[in-house]
């Protein structure tokens, strides 16, 4: 199948200038040509002329649990929920995603493993979704937080022996529970859980096998140890009055993905379904976290966007809301749209494939009304969604075989 893209304004992802007037010709499932507007010839191609509106590579959002209901508090019950009920609200959820925008997402903690048939069942186009890179069940301490979606373990040996055991059950990358969280019930946000010794071992035991490793830390001591052992990026983030770990931040190159709005929503939305216990969490979290944002920001640290989506009110469907939240806390458009297209396909170590509007890499393409370097929301207004070559969304309507 070959399209053609009229463009009347394309970003993209390299943080370069928008230009105007631009073809973008897709030969199967990779971009093959970029030129002037009305220089491809190419008449047998399915035409897609935005004019008025902007081109954009796929959006990538690094921190997604997809099973999740973000209904307030619902999730903390998961453990409880049938298996199918999950997989069922799993389904739903991915295609909710896919016809937001989002054509990418790494998974960082599933029940049951069941983001691994996701990533499957959406590779075989059983159904429509976003492209997974899945970690199945974090590792969390025994009772630590998010225990409900992970394998807990204690000590170095049992930690190695939960990432051998991800491992052999299909997991693209590993999740580590480091520190506490706001919507556990037991432990407090920031408190140190797994320690140095035991993130090390499963440091060593991803790199063996060619896996990257995403770290959940809100807390300084946390943070660090994490940093310290080699992790690849740091979900949440600390670096309020940590110049130590701002500095290993940089000094190893390692990912923030800040999930702000993860926070801000619980901390600043009705409290209705949301136990007080972690509406205080969240709100004492919220300021670490966006100080630490800007903090890391302003250090030139490598920023991903991460939405965190499932937890309260943080709908699938929306989750391109955290590139909003990025902008109100200091970062430019065009620097929080490098850091969901381009930083995001770095991260997932998929950046010779995706995250830019290059020739060779694959289609993956969202048509915007509007323009979101004037204002970030518009990114939210997805008229055309492309993956892989496939157009799943078409002036506004959602295609779940291919339009």
């Amino acid at each position: 199948m070959s399209i053609l893209i009229r463009a009347g304004c394309v970003i993209d992802g390299t943080g370069s200038p928008a230009r105007e007037d631009v073809d973008l010709l897709i030969e199967g499932s990779r971009i093959v040509e970029l030129a002037p507007k009305g220089k491809l010839n190419a008449p047998q191609a399915t035409l897609i002329d935005t004019a008025g509106a902007t081109v954009l590579p796929g959006i990538i959002d690094a921190h997604v649990h997809p099973c999740f209901d973000p209904e307030p508090g619902n999730h903390i019950s998961v453990s409880d929920e049938p298996m199918a009920m999950q997989a069922i609200r799993g389904v739903s959820n991915m295609r909710a995603m896919l016809a937001s925008g989002i054509t990418t997402i790494r998974t960082l903690g599933t029940a049951y493993d069941l983001d691994l048939s996701l990533r499957d069942a959406i590779r075989q186009g059983v159904i429509p979704g976003p492209r997974l890179v899945a970690a199945g069940r974090g590792i969390s301490i025994t009772g630590g937080h998010g225990f409900y979606i992970s394998m807990e373990a204690d000590g170095p040996e049992q930690v190695r022996k939960a990432v051998r055991t991800a491992i052999k059950n299909g997991a693209d990358i590993i999740k580590l529970f480091v520190t506490g969280g706001v919507m556990t019930p037991c432990g407090i946000p920031g408190t140190p859980q797994l320690d140095l010794e035991e993130i090390e071992a499963a440091v060593l035991e991803a790199r063996k096998n060619g896996l990257r490793i995403a770290s959940h830390a809100e807390g300084k001591q946390g943070v660090n140890d994490a940093l310290v052992a080699g992790v690849d990026s740091i979900e949440h983030g600390y670096f309020t009055d940590n110049d130590e770990g701002l500095a290993l931040l940089i000094e190893r190159g390692t990912y923030l993905v800040p999930t702000i709005m993860a926070y801000d929503l619980i901390a600043n939305t009705s409290d209705l379904g949301v136990p007080a216990d972690a509406i205080k969490n969240a709100k004492m979290a919220l300021k670490y976290n966006t100080v630490g944002f800007r903090n890391a920001l302003d250090a030139g640290a490598k920023i991903a966007m991460g939405s965190d989506a499932g937890t309260a009110f943080n709908d699938h469907g929306r989750s391109w809301r955290e590139l909003g939240f990025m902008v109100d806390n200091g970062m430019e458009p065009m620097h929080a749209i490098v850091a969901a297209t381009r930083n995001g396909a770095d991260l997932l170590g998929l950046g010779k494939q995706l995250g830019t509007l290059e020739v060779g890499k694959l289609a993956d393409i969202i048509v915007v009304d509007g323009d979101p370097l004037s204002e970030i929301a518009q990114i939210g207004n997805v008229t055309d969604v492309i993956k892989d070559g496939t157009i799943y969304k078409r002036d506004g309507v959602f295609c779940p075989e291919g339009c």
